[in-house]
C-alpha cells in the first residue's frame, strides 16, 4: 500500500513504443536504470508500458539511435493533480487539511482491543494500561510495550503471559490467566489414606504404608484404608512408619434430587422492530435519535459498532453504532414431565461423568409430578477412585519388652 502510494505521489504515465527494434529500446532503458511495468505487446514491433514521471524525463537523453518512437498515451499521479487544481485554492486547502489530519490522526491510538482470559480482571486491567499511557487517543510514540508488560506483572498477578500485537494505529492486548504454582508434594510426610465416599472395594494398588481392606471389602466415607504404621515383617522386627500411597477402585452410588418447572415463557417475535443510530467521536458518543436507549422488557436489542479506516492501517476515531430492536411477547409454555426429565437427567449425567475419577455404569431416574414442576430423584451407578491422602502422624506402638529368662 505505502508503495502504491509513493508512486501515485511520484506521477506516473503510460506510453507506446513504436519501431523495428523495440528489444534495443528495452535493453537501453535496462542499462539506465528504468524501470518499467505493465508491459504489453498488442503488436509486433510495438509495446505498452507505465514508467515513473522522473524515468520519463530522463528517456529523452537516453534514447539515441534506438530507432523507436514514444508516445504519452495518459498521465496520473499527484504533480497532474495539483496542476489541474492549483488554482482552486478553497479545494487545495481543504485537501492540504485532510492530509495533515490524517497525518496527525495516525500517530494516536484510536483502536485499543482487550481480550482477558476468564479470571482476569478487566476492569483493573484497563485502568493499568490507563495509568501506563495505554488508552484510546494516547500518543503511540509514549506506548512503551515493555514497560507496560512490566506493570502489569507487578500490579495484577491474575494475568500470566501478556502479548501486544499493534497494526497500524490499533492495538491488541491479551491476557493470560496466571497458572497457580504446582503444590510441592512432603514424600516424607506421614500420610494414610481414607475413603472419600461409601462403596465395595473392587481393586487395590497400594504403594506404601499398611492396607488395612480387601477387595469386596464394603467402606463408608471416613474409614481409614491405608495405614502408615507399618508392622514388623520377621521376627524381632520393630513397627516403621511409610506415607500411605495408592489408587483404591470402588464401586459407589450417586444419588441426587432436582426440582425442574415443566412451565416456562418463551419469546414469540411480533415482527415489529425499530433502528436507532448513534455516532462515537473519540470517546463522545453522539446519539442521532430522540429518547432514550434503554431496552424494555419486552424486546431483544443488538448492537452493532463500525469504525471507520483507510486501509488495514489507519482507523479513525470515529465509529457508527446501530441498535436494533426485536419485539416478542412472553408466551407461557407448558413442557411434558418426561420431556423436561430427560433433559434435566442428561445434564446430570453428563456432569457426573466429567467429574469422577472412573466410569459411570447403570443409570436412572424416579419422577414426580408436582403442581408446576416434577421432582427427579437420579441415580448413577460408578466405578471410581475413592482413596483420599490425610496426614496421620499416629505413633508407633512401643516394643514389647523381652521375657527374663527362668533361672535353672
Amino acid at each position: 500500500m505505502l508503495s502504491h502510494f509513493l508512486q501515485w505521489a511520484g506521477g506516473q504515465v503510460r506510453v507506446r513504443v513504436r519501431g523495428a527494434s523495440v528489444e534495443r529500446f528495452l535493453n537501453v532503458c535496462m542499462r539506465g536504470g528504468i524501470s518499467l511495468w505493465r508491459i504489453e505487446r498488442p503488436a509486433p514491433g510495438e509495446i505498452t508500458a507505465r514508467m515513473s514521471l522522473s524515468d520519463f524525463r530522463r528517456l529523452r537523453h537516453l534514447m539515441g539511435r534506438t530507432g523507436c518512437r514514444v508516445h504519452l498515451l495518459s498521465r496520473r499521479g499527484g504533480p497532474f493533480f495539483l496542476a489541474r487544481v492549483r488554482k482552486r485554492w478553497s479545494l487545495t486547502a481543504g485537501l492540504a487539511g485532510v492530509a495533515v489530519l490524517l497525518f496527525v490522526l495516525s500517530n494516536f491510538l484510536w483502536v485499543l482491543e482487550i481480550c482477558a482470559a476468564p479470571g482476569v480482571p478487566v476492569g483493573r486491567l484497563r485502568a493499568l494500561l490507563r495509568e501506563n499511557g495505554v488508552y484510546a487517543g494516547a500518543p503511540l510514540r509514549g506506548v512503551d510495550v515493555d514497560r507496560v508488560r512490566e506493570a502489569l506483572q507487578t500490579g495484577l498477578p491474575e494475568a500470566g503471559v501478556v502479548t501486544f500485537t499493534r497494526i497500524g494505529n490499533a492495538l491488541r492486548v491479551v491476557a493470560d490467566r496466571a497458572e497457580p504454582a504446582p503444590s510441592m508434594r512432603d514424600e516424607d510426610a506421614l500420610t494414610g489414606l481414607v475413603a472419600a465416599r461409601d462403596g465395595v472395594i473392587v481393586s487395590l494398588e497400594v504403594t506404601g504404608g499398611q492396607t488395612l481392606v480387601k477387595t469386596g471389602d464394603v467402606v463408608t466415607q471416613g474409614q481409614m484404608l491405608v495405614s502408615p504404621v507399618v508392622p514388623p515383617t520377621r521376627e524381632g522386627g520393630l513397627y516403621h512408619h511409610s506415607p500411605g500411597r495408592g489408587r483404591i477402585m470402588a464401586r459407589t452410588e450417586h444419588r441426587e434430587t432436582v426440582l425442574c418447572p415443566t412451565e416456562r415463557l418463551e419469546k414469540r417475535y411480533t415482527g415489529a422492530q425499530k433502528t436507532q443510530y448513534a455516532l462515537v467521536l473519540g470517546t463522545r458518543r453522539v446519539n442521532l435519535y430522540f429518547g432514550s436507549g434503554i431496552a424494555g422488557g419486552t424486546c431483544d436489542k443488538i448492537v452493532e459498532k463500525t469504525r471507520l479506516s483507510i486501509g488495514p492501517y489507519l482507523s479513525l476515531p470515529v465509529s457508527v453504532v446501530r441498535q436494533t430492536y426485536r419485539f416478542y411477547e412472553p408466551v407461557p409454555v407448558t413442557e411434558r414431565a418426561e420431556t423436561a426429565a430427560e433433559a434435566a437427567a442428561g445434564r446430570y449425567f453428563n456432569r457426573l461423568a466429567q467429574t469422577v475419577d472412573g466410569t459411570v455404569g447403570e443409570t436412572g431416574w424416579e419422577l414426580q409430578e408436582e403442581e408446576g414442576a416434577v421432582r427427579l430423584t437420579l441415580h448413577a451407578a460408578c466405578v471410581e477412585q475413592i482413596a483420599c491422602e490425610v496426614i496421620d502422624e499416629t505413633p508407633l506402638p512401643e516394643p514389647e519388652p523381652e521375657l527374663a529368662e527362668s533361672p535353672s
